[in-house]
């Protein structure tokens, strides 16, 4: 989820916090560090993503320039659930747990805007699981294709690997390999290497909206 938030939170964040730099690759927290902070992103792009206990990686969300996170654990001081890394070069504004809890206790409308933000991030990540345990493979594989070419801006192509893009809905890289070779025979899309060319747009969000029946 790229939560967004209105210009006075965003404001209100930027007043207290610090600067940092990330390189692709770089992981500003990994899943079970202690939560010290939230984050907005400025620049860049980062991969949320958590480790099953199989060891499997699930990669949860893409997050762009204005979103804000960490903040569940971080009002709960807790551990963090999952890992937050840098995909491109970045650049995030970060608030510590102490200076965010002082600008809260004196800004009340902070602090509604901060829970009106986490209200829906547990919407999101409530229909993230359901999608994810009722949906069959091949409708959340669409969804998620449709989702990511939305967040990266392109039409028709997607550059991901059949393994990077298995993360992303939590199956197999076989699974989601037959899956896709279904999509070919039926001209939905053309496979190449490291990359996704979609010929038939419409006909995989019909997938996604599961008005297509599996198999067919």
């Amino acid at each position: 989820m790229a939560a967004r938030s209105n210009d006075g939170l965003i404001r209100g964040l930027r007043r207290i916090a610090t600067d940092m730099a990330l390189r692709p690759g770089q992981a500003l927290f990994r899943q079970d560090d202690r939560a010290d902070a939230l984050y907005l992103l400025e620049h860049g792009l980062l991969e949320i993503s958590t480790l099953a206990a199989d060891g499997r990686k699930l990669s949860l969300n893409l997050l762009k320039p204005g979103a804000i996170f960490g903040e569940v654990a971080l009002l709960e001081d807790g551990s963090r659930s999952a890992t937050a890394m840098a995909l491109r070069p970045s650049r995030v504004l970060r608030v510590g747990r102490e200076a965010l809890l002082a600008a809260l206790r004196h800004d009340p409308d902070l602090a509604l805007e901060l829970i009106r933000l986490t209200v829906t991030r547990f919407n999101w990540v409530s229909r993230q699981l359901e999608n994810h345990a009722l949906q069959p493979l091949g409708v959340r594989l669409a969804r998620r294709v449709v989702w990511l070419l939305q967040e990266l801006g392109s039409d028709d192509v997607l550059t991901m690997g059949q393994a990077e893009l298995a993360d992303h809905v939590g199956a197999t890289r076989e699974a989601v390999s037959k899956t896709l070779k279904d999509w070919k025979a039926q001209g939905i899309i053309e496979i190449g290497r490291g990359r996704i060319l979609f010929r038939d747009r419409a006909r995989l969000e019909r997938i996604a909206a599961g008005d297509v029946p599996q198999g067919h």
